[in-house]
């Protein structure tokens, strides 16, 4: 009875280990081809939207898909934004994650809710986690996606705004 019970121990705990959170790094990927830092100009007054690294986003895969489905993944980030100008006014942070091949800024793509940016400071950092819908899971499962983050915002005054993600990871977790 001892062995059998033991037995079943050790199995429980096998599979339990199989299902410890797991940490899927993109700052890797992104740093290696410069995809991690940048620089935008908010050219005039008015409206403006700066989509980070680019237009098209940012193309992920090769990392490794977990075996079952997660029951919860969340996008960590750490984003540093600096200015040069003097810049005013109210901008939102948004990011998205997309199938690849598909419309990265719909806003069904968008992760978890905008983050408010105060463009009255010089230099602002950015740092949260947000969680990704069932969709953007299967999308994960894919082991293809795409990545982006907006902001957007009115502003009065130009500025050349300098970014840099020191984070940007997705924490899979499975119960």
């Amino acid at each position: 009875m001892k062995r059998i019970l033991l037995f079943l121990g050790l199995s429980l705990t096998l599979a339990a280990c199989s299902l410890a959170p797991i940490t899927i790094d993109l700052m890797p990927t992104l740093q290696q081809n410069g995809a991690d830092t940048g620089t935008l100009v908010v050219p005039a007054s008015g409206e403006f939207d700066l989509m980070l690294p680019d237009r098209s986003g940012y193309g992920v895969s090769g990392y490794e898909v977990p075996s079952l489905r997660p029951n919860q993944v969340r996008l960590e980030y750490t984003l540093v934004l600096e200015q040069d100008g003097g810049l005013s006014g109210s901008a939102e942070l948004r990011f998205y994650l997309a199938p690849a091949g598909a419309d990265l800024w719909n806003a069904a793509e968008q992760v978890g809710d905008p983050i408010a940016v105060d463009l009255s400071q010089t230099s602002t950092t950015l740092s949260g986690s947000l969680e990704l819908s069932p969709e953007q899971i299967d999308t994960l499962m894919s082991g293809t996606l795409t990545v982006g983050a907006r902001i957007a915002g009115t502003a009065s005054g130009t500025a050349t705004v300098s970014y840099r993600f020191e984070r940007l990871v997705l924490k899979v977790a499975f119960f």
